[in-house]
């Protein structure tokens, strides 16, 4: 009898344990969709102003066009009349008027990333960080825009919330280079206080009010192995941390 009843017991402990398991899977699985959703959200969030912002800039522009003829006879009378500085202001009038001016930190002609840059690009000057990037990207490339979102997404998102946390110079950068088939990825940002990595190779940081630094990471590097890709994360400078990612495309 004792034998059936410790048979027994193993038996309901493994079918706890086993549940107990699938429950924990579950849950981490419903926190990475969840996580995946919300940057999918602010894709679509950048996209759809992106797309308000080229509509506005084209009807801005065929107004500008549509008048084109009065400019240029009030920019003759004034050259006539040698009143250069009235040229000066009246063309720096015709293009705040017509805004004219580059409203985007990003240009590269691929829509989805340089919509994700500029939200992530809003997010910083609101968090007084001096934003810089160097962006060259064909329209097209041989990687699905949902997996390079995701990876950009994720590293401006720690990127910005570890900067914005800082309380002296407040800096991020961003390089992003397409070359035969292959897409190199760079992202550094500051912080304040000290790193320590976790088993999940991210990062946290010892400040007492700061948050997670590196969540995402994980989604960071299973994006970019679908390519066979690397990502190298540098934090050998104090106050400096680095991430590079490389993405191979399909080789010719």
């Amino acid at each position: 009898m004792g034998r059936v009843f410790k048979i027994f017991s193993g038996f309901v402990m493994l079918c706890g344990n086993v549940l107990i398991f699938y429950v924990c899977m579950k849950c981490v699985v419903h926190v990475r969709l969840r996580r995946m959703e919300s940057v999918y959200e602010r894709q679509l969030e950048a996209c759809v102003r992106r797309r308000q912002e080229n509509k506005q800039s084209i009807q801005q522009f065929r107004d500008v066009k549509h008048n084109l003829k009065n400019y240029l006879v009030s920019i003759l009378i004034y050259a006539e009349h040698n009143e250069c500085e009235e040229i000066i202001r009246f063309v720096y009038e015709i293009m705040e008027n017509g805004s004219m001016k580059p409203s985007s930190i990003a240009n590269s002609g691929n829509l989805v990333i340089d919509a994700l840059v500029d939200y992530w690009h809003v997010a910083a000057k609101q968090a007084g960080i001096d934003f810089m990037t160097n962006i060259c990207i064909p329209v097209e490339m041989p990687f699905q825009d949902a997996d390079v979102c995701l990876i950009l997404g994720n590293l401006l998102e720690n990127a910005v919330e570890a900067a914005g946390k800082g309380k002296n110079e407040k800096i991020i950068k961003i390089y992003m280079k397409y070359d035969k088939g292959n897409l190199l990825l760079y992202v550094m940002n500051n912080y304040e206080g000290k790193l320590i990595k976790k088993r999940n190779n991210g990062f946290k940081t010892t400040k007492q009010d700061a948050g997670e630094h590196g969540v995402g990471i994980p989604s960071v590097r299973r994006a970019a192995a679908k390519y066979h890709g690397l990502v190298s994360i540098d934090d050998s400078n104090p106050g400096c941390f680095q991430v590079r990612v490389v993405l191979y495309g399909i080789r010719k």
